[in-house]
């Protein structure tokens, strides 16, 4: 079976980008033909992957935009990292194709007023309704001693949101993806709590 999963949410800013190349390099490091569809206008993971093939660290992995996936013929893992209008008729057929939907949330006020338009977009799609795409939320930038993830907890709480992992706020996300690797690519000792963290989501997917 082919595995396609979106990463959404109508909040800007929220870590889609972040998520969806470490998410994709750790699946394509267990072998499987991954493929990571750049479909928000910023192109980041377009600009991320082109760092990426100069360092040779893409054997199961490709890149490309959302225009040019029909030329994709041989994959096992779908991965769109998708643009934050909801309205957008192509996000909506992204959402019509995926198993899963990844959703990060983030601890602001904003954010929490943004999940709230989101969900009841979301809900109104049938796919979501019929229980067909599995919804996926996952507390991003995350910082334990924080007071106000604790108001997150408890916004979370009144929507019966239970959180399938928490990521940690760390510059490494930042550093290592600018030379065009993520955390699944290094195996220094400060960085396998950070790949703790992931094992929630990617045993969930079944790709762990």
């Amino acid at each position: 079976m082919k595995i396609k999963i979106g990463i959404l949410n109508s909040k800007g800013g929220c870590g889609k980008t972040t998520i969806a190349i470490n998410l994709s390099v750790a699946i394509s490091h267990q072998m499987i033909k991954t493929v990571l569809i750049d479909a928000d206008p910023n192109q980041g993971a377009l600009f991320w992957f082109k760092k990426r093939n100069k360092n040779h660290l893409s054997n199961y992995l490709k890149v490309t935009s959302l225009n040019k996936l029909k030329k994709i013929k041989n994959f096992e893992c779908l991965i769109y990292d998708c643009p934050a209008n909801m309205k957008d008729k192509k996000v909506k057929d992204i959402i019509s194709q995926c198993n899963y939907l990844i959703i990060p949330i983030q601890a602001s006020i904003f954010d929490q007023t943004a999940t709230n338009l989101f969900l009841a977009l979301i809900n109104k799609l049938s796919r979501i309704r019929k229980g067909k795409t599995d919804l996926v939320f996952v507390i991003n930038r995350y910082k334990k001693r924080a007071q106000i993830f604790k108001k997150l907890n408890t916004f979370l709480l009144s929507k019966k949101i239970k959180p399938l992992c928490k990521l940690s706020d760390r510059i490494a996300y930042q550093l290592l993806a600018s030379e065009g690797k993520s955390i699944f690519d290094v195996n220094h000792k400060p960085i396998y709590n950070l790949k703790n963290e992931w094992v929630p989501l990617l045993h969930f997917l079944k790709v762990k």
